[in-house]
């Protein structure tokens, strides 16, 4: 019998459909309801997504699904990432998913895809727009909250390595509707400021919509613009915002954020002395060529009698030598003594000094800001006082007459 047509096998056929699907489709979004979820004991996750007109097969292997910020259940509306795959074996499809997200902040994972895309086509993070750090930097703005965890870090991290350091802190919101706007001000008001040399943009961890503030398009474009160095500090080591993105310099945490401004005084000091050390080597070295050479220069003329022109040089030689020595050292001591000096002065400013001697601080509840007048608070308003050793909580019964 002729036979114009060719006959497939079985697993021909499933290795065409395989290449044609996972060609198609090497990455989607989908979004459904979770079912059939089990969790195997190898660490790989396998569940059905599922709509009013169809299932879905999936799995996220062990790899990915240990990065999940949320434990998945039956019944529960997420969005997934991945490519499509076809089990040959079985002669089915499903989904291998790499990221997962419940439906309300799988919205934002795509917002927050779909940004950082468009920024990076425009060349926003591109490493000829970041600006270098200054080593040395005298004044540093931080913009994050008054009353977070990250301002607290980043002033313990300066006090211990950098006291010297002065601190600006414009407070704004980190998280809400409004927060974006008030970081953006924020960074306006330190370019127009004109007197800090690098900035500090963060705050703490938290969720997804906790961090979106720092995800907005008009902060990363206010970031970009910027003319004043940015670190972005935001979150935890594994958070990654657009800010981080687009910043001169990303730190993992705001901690890290202050010791990448804050060379220690103990590095400083290190510093200078292998300084010291390499200039007394080099004018060793130089001494060991000039004294080779004058006595090649007297070799050659002996014969010539030029002896007193020999001792003559050779006495402008060492004091030249002798000078340079200490003018390098007296360079280094005087550099050693002005550091010091600004040490001195900087502890005497510290704020933990002022209440050693007995001073406190009264600061609004639950606000935290510093009370300057005895009218800023009512007859029966409760206030905070910060000692040296402790705060405690107390109540305005009255204002005294000044004398």
């Amino acid at each position: 019998m002729n036979r114009d047509y060719h006959i497939l096998s079985v697993s021909e056929l499933t290795f065409q459909i395989k290449e044609l699907m996972e060609g198609s489709f090497p990455s989607v979004w989908i979004e459904g309801e979770m079912s059939n979820f089990l969790h195997h004991r190898s660490g790989h996750m396998y569940f059905t997504l599922k709509d009013d007109g169809s299932e879905l097969r999936s799995v996220m292997f062990r790899g990915n699904n240990q990065f999940l910020r949320f434990k998945p259940e039956n019944g529960m509306k997420i969005v997934a990432q991945g490519k499509i795959s076809v089990y040959e074996q079985r002669g089915q499809y499903q989904l291998m998913v790499q990221q997962m997200e419940q439906a309300g902040i799988g919205t934002l994972y795509l917002a927050f895809e779909a940004l950082k895309k468009q920024l990076s086509e425009e060349g926003l993070f591109d490493l000829e727009w970041k600006k270098e750090i200054p080593p040395f930097p005298k004044t540093v703005g931080i913009i994050t909250s008054s009353s977070g965890a990250a301002i607290q870090d980043i002033i313990k991290v300066l006090g211990r390595r950098a006291p010297h350091v002065q601190l600006i802190l414009r407070p704004t919101l980190v998280q809400g509707a409004e927060a974006a706007e008030e970081i953006v001000q924020a960074i306006e008001e330190f370019q127009s400021f004109q007197n800090v040399d690098v900035l500090i943009v963060g705050r703490g961890g938290g969720s997804l919509e906790d961090l979106w503030p720092f995800n907005e398009e008009k902060v990363a474009r206010s970031i970009h613009e910027c003319t004043i160095p940015i670190i972005s500090a935001v979150g935890h080591e594994t958070d990654i915002s657009i800010s981080d993105l687009v910043a001169d310099v990303r730190a993992p945490t705001p901690s890290v954020a202050a010791e990448l401004v804050s060379p220690s005084r103990e590095n400083l000091i290190g510093d200078l002395e292998q300084i010291f050390f390499d200039l007394n080597r080099a004018l060793g070295k130089q001494l060991q060529q000039r004294w080779q050479h004058l006595d090649h220069l007297t070799d050659r003329a002996v014969f010539q009698q030029p002896g007193r022109k020999v001792v003559r040089k050779r006495d402008r030689l060492e004091t030249a030598i002798h000078q340079l020595v200490q003018s390098a050292q007296y360079r280094v001591k005087m550099s050693q003594s002005q550091l010091e000096g600004a040490q001195e002065i900087l502890t005497v400013l510290n704020p933990q000094n002022v209440l050693e001697r007995g001073y406190s601080i009264a600061m609004t509840v639950p606000e935290r800001e510093i009370i300057r007048s005895a009218h800023a608070l009512g007859a029966g308003d409760p206030f905070q006082v910060q000692t040296a050793r402790g705060k405690f909580s107390a109540v305005k019964t009255n204002d005294m007459e000044e004398k």
